[in-house]
């Protein structure tokens, strides 16, 4: 029965068909070289260039004349998530060699290292071993007496000479505890990371000092001797008693993420209150910071141009492309999620944290590595949430090999951010082109991508939004076997308001129109720059007498549709702009 009101449905929807690709492969391309390239250095995410993926975005977005749909009016909205360890509160470090004291700066000059804390203070005798390898071929301890002592070391670039393999030999030799000098590659200081920490073993202390705090303790060079370390040799001339005393502590690193949100409101009277969420995530693995399969000699930035600049751009052209055709019914929110490589975590957090009223999101599309198109292949994972889905992606989906909803090992149901939408009972499409060789590797470049391919699908998605949004309904929801009919969430009751604007009236001001004591900080009053002193008598093409015409206006003003307010400033008379926002911003922003 449902099947057959779908088809019928189908059937009778007129959907316009884009002619000419309004989304283009060339204004793609632009979006993915940028997103992309070296600069940003992998956007992972709370990074220096995940803040200039979200930047650009927002550029885009607001040349395209959208609405900030994030908190307190940005377009913006951050959420902090737990990755990695820091250096924990009381740690320190500190040399002694004869008289001199060289207190170590935390988190600059010096860092504990991963599984060798050092919950109480130690102190012990310092000895210099190289690199600390020793094989058939080489003992870097050769004649060096580090029983009851902390023996330095370089750590190495070489993957087999790993931190963990160093701090065992050196317990083996009897030391209590080991500190690497450098980095991996040269100057610098070790990262403070999982990978560069050593196996927990009791009364065994690790840390790690700058290339920096090395030369002024032991008077050697750092360069030369790290030089003359991994040819196999140890550079005599370490100064002499010198003694470290430490006490170091771990604690987790909160970084913040963030999201971008536009919001582009809807054309028809009656549907314009509910909206069609259009998202992708902007983060990417960083410089393999996490979930790296393959690193690449020389090549230490993973750009994730599929992974995920592909959906990125897609969602920035959609964007352009209903700002200029005006064609949209209902409200577009147009999403780039952050932390979607750490979990999902940017997406969980705004279903979680709505900027808008959940309730009335009819749809949700998602847009995840969408640039490896290869003959005509095309993967849609959602279709089980609503029975209207296999039909519509059906019927424009000629030219495509479709596959919907992958199963067993190829399933990638709840796998990207379209799954804290369908867990909240929001009917998802999940386009995707596929996993390749290139998956969370340092050569998933922009140059590798299907453009042409890219243009073909945004047609594809056009098309499929155009049904979707001029749909009297709303999309109906499946859960298995289970079929929701949904409904717009009821218009609030009387004297209930649907948007936030920020007035601070006089109310004992006899009039006419509406005085203004104030307005609240980051307001849409603010912004449209209302002040105190400032009389309003009209609103669009109401006009206002008392406080109550202002009530009755704010009972059927819409959140995020333009507002002509009319006051008298100093007695003359002025026009400005004003866009309410929906409470929930209010909420988020409190």
């Amino acid at each position: 029965m449902i099947q057959a009101w779908v088809s019928a449905f189908v059937l009778s929807t007129v959907a316009a068909q884009a002619p000419a690709p309004l989304i283009s492969a060339e204004s793609l391309r632009k979006h993915v070289e940028y997103l992309a390239s070296d600069e940003l250095g992998g956007r992972f995410t709370g990074s220096p260039g995940e803040r200039m993926a979200g930047d650009y975005a927002k550029k885009v977005f607001e040349e395209a004349r959208l609405l900030p749909g994030g908190e307190k009016g940005t377009f913006f909205q951050e959420f902090p998530v737990r990755f990695g360890i820091e250096v924990g509160e009381g740690s320190y470090l500190r040399f002694r060699r004869g008289a001199e004291t060289f207190e170590a700066k935390a988190g600059e000059e010096f860092v504990p290292v991963y599984n060798g804390d050092a919950p109480d203070e130690v102190t012990a005798p310092v000895v210099f071993a190289g690199e600390g390898v020793v094989t058939e071929e080489r003992d870097d301890y050769a004649g060096v007496d580090v029983k009851g002592k902390i023996v330095i070391v370089f750590p190495s670039a070489d993957r087999r000479l790993s931190n963990r393999a160093k701090a065992r030999t050196a317990q083996e030799k009897g030391a209590i505890g080991i500190v690497f000098a450098g980095s991996p590659t040269g100057a610098g200081i070790l990262d403070l990371t999982g990978q560069m920490g050593i196996l927990r073993s009791e009364g065994f202390v690790a840390a790690a000092i700058s290339s920096e705090m090395f030369e002024r303790v032991s008077g050697l060079n750092f360069q030369r001797a790290r030089e003359q370390a991994v040819a196999g040799r140890v550079l005599p001339g370490f100064a002499a008693s010198v003694t470290v005393t430490l006490k170091t502590s771990t604690q987790p690193r909160n970084i913040i993420g963030r999201n971008i949100i536009a919001v582009l409101p809807g054309h028809d009277p009656t549907l314009k209150s509910q909206y069609i969420v259009i998202g992708a995530h902007i983060d990417h693995v960083g410089r393999g910071e996490m979930g790296a399969l393959g690193r690449i000699e020389g090549d230490d930035i993973y750009n994730g141009a599929d992974d995920n600049a592909s959906g990125s751009a897609m969602v920035l052209e959609l964007a352009r492309y209903y700002s200029r055709t005006k064609s949209n019914s209902r409200t577009l929110v147009f999403q780039l999620y952050s932390g979607e490589e750490m979990g999902l975590v940017g997406s969980r957090h705004w279903v979680a944290n709505p900027t808008i009223d959940l309730k009335a999101v009819t749809a949700m599309i998602n847009l995840d590595m969408v640039g490896n198109m290869v003959e005509s292949k095309l993967i849609v994972d959602g279709i089980r949430s609503s029975p209207i889905w296999r039909d519509l992606v059906s019927r424009f989906g000629d030219g495509f090999e479709v596959e919907f909803d992958p199963t067993g090992r190829r399933s990638i149901a709840g796998r990207s951010d379209h799954a804290a939408f369908e867990s909240a009972g929001i009917p998802v499409l999940f386009f995707n082109t596929d996993e390749h060789e290139r998956y969370h590797r340092a050569n998933d470049h922009a140059d590798k991508l299907n453009y042409e391919g890219m243009e073909r699908l945004g047609t594809l998605i056009i098309n499929v939004l155009s049904v979707v949004d001029s749909m009297p309904g709303m999309v109906p929801f499946q859960d298995k076997d289970k079929i929701v009919e949904r409904t717009p969430p009821e218009a609030p009751a009387s004297g209930a308001r649907r948007v936030r604007v920020g007035l601070i009236p006089s109310y004992g001001d006899p009039g006419p129109g509406l005085l203004l004591e104030g307005v609240s900080e980051n307001s849409p009053a603010q912004k449209a720059g209302l002040q105190a002193g400032d009389r309003i008598i009209q609103w669009d093409d109401i006009k206002i007498t008392t406080i109550e015409d202002l009530q009755f206006v704010f009972e059927r003003a819409m959140p995020f549709q333009p507002a002509t307010v009319t006051i008298l400033r100093d007695g003359k008379e002025m026009k400005v702009t004003l866009i309410p926002e929906p409470p929930a911003l209010l909420l988020a922003a409190a």
